[in-house]
């Protein structure tokens, strides 16, 4: 494995940005590592992830919207893709009462954006942080404390959230991740690998589908969100083969105990989503108090996030 910062210390690499690039442009702040990947931060977009490649290969779904309608229009009409699109802390799933679908986070900008680049043992590490605030006079003060880490000679990044309820009422905060993956890596045949108990899917499910396996693309094939119950290890992994590496998605279980996955193979759409989560996308729990989601009381903290990362060949 290259000893990346060897290549600064010997000088046969003059700067650490040539290893540990961060451009910021056009609101985006663009990181390529190498040996890792390379990948855009939106701040505008609640500090989540856009475009991401591992080498020349893209990783991250991209959706058919060409571009962001504006606020007015529906969360759908203005879902753009990209490999993460937090989901919440207001609601998740539908939409519920004054609250839109899949909640306000992933459209709302952050603040105090900072990025880093420093030195870790034999890598580069970059970390971009900021602050998404959802607040209201006289209502719910939920801060999201976001940190992204990404190091040289590991194609993989990490999302560390830390969740604060900064007012004076308890609140229900449902978290999702929305993790979102594409081709080619998302190929005909390609299946999710979740060790679970069972899935559980909210329409009933097409004839012959299967909700952790990607089947070929064809015009109207209909999406199939479903949730896997008893979940063990906190990971799922789109299987690899010869031409192509695992995706492992990897969360923190003590705060994110669901996983709902997301996959619609129609033609010009293409995508799976890996989506763990603290709180129920659909069914009967989201009659119960704060649509199931867990309470944040006053003053109290979470530490959550999410990692993908490319393993294998």
């Amino acid at each position: 494995m290259t000893a990346w910062t060897e290549l600064t210390d010997d000088g046969r690499v003059s700067q650490p940005e040539a290893l540990a690039g961060v451009e910021v442009r056009g609101g985006v702040i663009a990181v390529r590592l190498a040996g890792g990947l390379a990948f855009d931060v939106l701040p505008d977009r609640g500090l989540d992830l856009g475009a991401t490649w591992w080498g020349s290969t893209p990783v991250a779904w991209r959706s058919p919207n060409l571009v962001d309608p504006g606020p007015g229009r529906d969360w759908e009409s203005r879902f753009l893709g990209g490999l993460l699109a937090t989901c919440g802390p207001d609601n998740i799933g539908e939409p519920r009462g004054s609250s839109g679908q899949h909640g306000t986070h992933h459209l709302t900008p952050a603040t105090d954006v900072h990025w880093s680049r420093e030195r870790g043992g034999d890598a580069w590490r970059v970390c971009v942080t900021g602050t998404v605030a959802h607040t209201s006079l006289g209502g719910p003060r939920i801060l999201v404390e976001r940190s992204i880490l990404a190091r040289t000679g590991i194609p993989a990044v990490e999302v560390r959230d830390v969740v604060r309820n900064v007012g004076d009422q308890a609140v229900g905060v449902p978290l999702l991740y929305h993790v979102n993956l594409g081709a080619p890596l998302l190929r005909p045949g390609a299946r999710l690998r979740v060790d679970a108990d069972e899935a559980v899917v909210r329409e009933p499910l097409p004839e012959g589908r299967d909700p952790l396996l990607t089947p070929a693309p064809a015009p109207g094939l209909a999406p199939v969100v479903a949730e896997h119950r008893g979940v063990r290890g906190a990971r799922a992994t789109l299987v690899g083969d010869d031409g192509y590496p695992d995706v492992v998605v990897t969360w923190t279980d003590a705060t994110l105990p669901r996983l709902c996955t997301w996959s619609w193979p129609a033609r010009g759409a293409y995508v799976l989503g890996v989506e763990p989560t603290n709180a129920p996308l659909f069914g009967p729990e989201r009659d119960q108090p704060h649509a199931g989601a867990p309470v944040l009381e006053p003053g109290a903290t979470w530490r959550t996030g999410v990692r993908i990362a490319i393993e294998g060949p």
